[in-house]
């Protein structure tokens, strides 16, 4: 049960040390040439929070105000995608 003194308490409190790897993009871009067209073309893949390394126990250890509860985690995304130039 909480009381008085275990609001107060440390008990709870755990290293949150952590590294993140936030953002990986890798692209290639290659170019198609014929005698009326000059092409660029890039190809990309791209991931968005794609690994924290960490011992921390809770769901995010870079949780604003120290606790880590009613909240939904950082998601993980990977996008592809082709940009060309006209």
């Amino acid at each position: 049960s909480i009381n008085d003194k275990s609001l107060i308490s440390d008990h709870f409190i755990e290293n949150a040390s952590f590294l993140r790897i936030d953002n990986i993009t890798i692209g290639y871009t290659t170019n198609i040439e014929s005698d009326k067209l000059d092409l660029p073309i890039r190809f990309y893949i791209s991931l968005d929070n794609p690994e924290v390394i960490t011992n921390y126990s809770g769901i995010d250890p870079e949780i604003f105000g120290g606790i880590d509860n009613n909240f939904y985690p950082r998601s993980r995304t990977i996008s592809f995608g082709m940009d060309i130039n006209l």
